[in-house]
């Protein structure tokens, strides 16, 4: 097909040719919603047509889809109504062009509107700038938020932090969602139930915070999906199926949240006997640890009553999972939802894989480290083919994949890159003249390394083994 499309056909060929392509595409989503419902036996980016984004207009393609009425099938080829076969690029673009859209519709109305007070909206500026205190960053933000108009919400995000004279050219915006997520997320606020095993998190249904913090939670994801920035969000896959209004309700779904428990009621399933799973002494209910208290919960009404037994193990499976995911959360993730359609609302986000989503957010593994290399830039007196650039690329090379991926989260804060491909990194380089006995020092918010100017390999390579085996967490320099 893509031959076809890279083709010039005569004007009478080219009908031919679009019910060709409308065909293929057809039978492509039939596999594709297959593929869905089999729980995806081949992995969601087999179906992509990566040579979409650079041989066919995708930007009109999505206008035109935009103008249709929703559910409405384009009697022409139109690649929207497809999404499965558009690449993490494609879509980003569309990202993009959406916030564009919706910034120049918001000016519009406000134009028409004479700029009415009850309609706040800056078409002036066009930056959100969020003027923020490093001591109290979450009330903070908070405050700053609230001020923002609906539509303000959408312009690409510039921070300052107060008493502070640099210039967000994108290292304070790092900084600011690496800050408030490790505040907002840590135990101590007590939003979020954390478990050790993967180390994800969920919400937690007993918090004692408001509606308004986990409003303010998914507009910090909202926020960092639209402006291109990774962020360290330790939620599973079943977050992002629930935005996308796809059902999370399964084993699998709980097992990257929980997978010893998940594992447990595995074993349950796949019991036999009769006899092994009343063994157990399992009920309809579920027990749960809030501030250092057990409390029970009924699965069903009476559920404190009814035994598990080989005939209604599914069900007791089936309902542990939806109370889990679902109806114990039900109140945290509307508020969360709340926010994070303030600011990602709209048709595109229909276009997203689930997982396409959750990338958005914390980045993938999906390593191209030649092209990580390629899109380096120096500063000072480096450049690719100074001596000691060159031995480091030497040392960097022969470096298995966990080191590299230490090294990462060394320069980085994460070893997740984003969705467009690691040459949007935007990694830097610069020397610096303290001797070989110094270690590198990596500046995480503005993805920069200081490299003394070493001049051996081995003295390289020790001394950059030694600093990205020692880094914990954040490094924040």
């Amino acid at each position: 097909m893509m031959g076809q499309l890279s083709m010039t056909p005569k004007v009478a060929d080219r009908p031919t040719l679009r019910r060709n392509i409308k065909t293929c595409l057809e039978v492509l989503s039939k596999l594709c919603k297959m593929n869905s419902q089999n729980n995806e036996i081949l992995p969601y980016y087999l179906f992509y047509i990566n040579e979409l984004t650079e041989n066919v207009g995708i930007r009109e393609h999505f206008l035109e889809w935009l103008q249709r009425p929703s559910g409405m099938q384009c009697r022409d080829v139109n690649f929207c109504d497809y999404p499965f076969v558009l690449d993490a690029n494609a879509k980003t673009q569309l990202l993009k062009e959406d916030a564009i859209l919706q910034m120049q519709s918001a000016i519009e109305d406000v134009q028409r509107r004479n700029f009415s007070v009850e309609y706040f909206f800056d078409p002036i500026n066009p930056y959100l700038v969020l003027k923020i205190d490093r001591k109290n960053i979450v009330q903070s933000a908070l405050t700053e938020l609230s001020r923002q108009g609906s539509m303000d919400i959408k312009k690409p995000l510039m921070v300052t932090f107060l008493g502070e004279e640099a210039v967000d050219a994108g290292g304070l915006k790092k900084e600011f969602f690496m800050l408030i997520l490790r505040e907002i997320l840590s135990p101590k606020f007590g939003m979020f139930r954390h478990y050790e095993g993967l180390q994800t998190i969920w919400f937690n249904n007993k918090s004692f915070e408001d509606g308004e913090m986990f409003c303010l939670v998914g507009v910090i994801v909202g926020l960092a999906i639209y402006n291109l920035t990774i962020i360290s969000l330790p939620f599973p896959l079943a977050l992002y199926k629930k935005l996308l209004k796809r059902p999370a309700h399964t084993l699998e779904d709980l097992k990257q949240l929980d997978s010893l428990v998940a594992g447990n009621l595995q074993k349950l399933l796949d019991m036999e006997e009769a006899e092994d799973v009343l063994d157990l002494g399992l009920t309809f209910q579920i027990a749960t640890e809030n501030f250092g208290e057990v409390e029970t919960t009924e699965l069903k009404p009476g559920g404190a009553e009814v035994d598990v037994t080989l005939e209604n193990k599914q069900e007791y499976v089936d309902r542990y999972v939806d109370f889990v995911l679902n109806t114990s959360v039900e109140k945290q993730y509307s508020f969360f939802s709340k926010g994070f359609l303030h600011v990602c609302g709209g048709r595109v986000f229909n276009l997203f894989h689930p997982q396409e989503l959750m990338d958005m957010v914390i980045g993938d593994e999906h390593y191209d480290w030649d092209e990580f290399e390629q899109s380096v830039e120096y500063k000072g007196e480096y450049y690719r083919k100074h001596p000691t650039i060159k031995i480091f690329w030497e040392v960097f090379r022969e470096l298995v994949l966990e080191q590299k991926k230490k090294f990462l989260v060394f320069l980085t804060g994460t070893d997740r890159v984003p969705i467009q491909g690691m040459k949007t990194l935007r990694a830097y380089i610069q020397p610096v003249r303290s001797g070989d006995d110094f270690l590198p020092v990596a500046h995480t918010c503005f993805n920069l390394l200081d490299l003394p100017i070493y001049k051996t390999k081995d003295k390289l390579r020790d001394k950059l083994l030694t600093a990205i085996e020692h880094t914990e967490g954040f490094a924040l320099v």
